[in-house]
């Protein structure tokens, strides 16, 4: 009887021991953004009060964002890499050079290959709203 416990025992050591530990939302979405990214797309948009003045979207191939670990290298055609750590929050991504200023973006994934990232800006002043917005539209490597 001894040895039947005891065995159940270790049985449920087992098995409560090799639980996987759940990944929370920023983690996951890390997770997928890790390996490099090729721009295939950009559109750059620029409203007053509300109504577009100029919109651009254009095919790109030339830009490639990496995403390894906690830092981000963003590489343009032949010029050296920008190096950048960043950080997940919500839908989210925070990037800072130095440690200092911060630029959001907010992400989502379009399928398990394709990733948008979205900046945008709102300034306003004597009563006109401005707001500039870029879209990279990103595929994995």
């Amino acid at each position: 009887m001894k040895r039947y416990i005891l065995t159940v025992l270790v049985g449920l050591l087992a098995i409560t021991g090799c639980k996987k530990e759940k990944l929370n939302e920023n983690e996951l979405g890390n997770q997928k953004l890790q390996g490099k990214w090729l721009v295939t797309n950009l559109k750059r948009t620029t409203l007053k009060n509300g109504k577009v003045v100029e919109s651009e979207e254009k095919p790109d191939g030339t830009v490639i964002f990496e995403f390894s670990g906690n830092r981000l290298s963003l590489t343009e055609g032949k010029d050296p890499s920008q190096s950048y750590s960043y950080t997940v929050e919500a839908n989210e991504i925070v990037l800072r050079s130095d440690g200092n200023e911060a630029v959001f973006f907010r992400y989502s994934f379009n399928s398990d290959t394709q990733l948008s990232l979205t900046q945008s800006e709102t300034v306003t002043q004597n009563n006109v709203t401005s707001e500039e917005s870029q879209t990279y539209v990103m595929t994995k490597m």
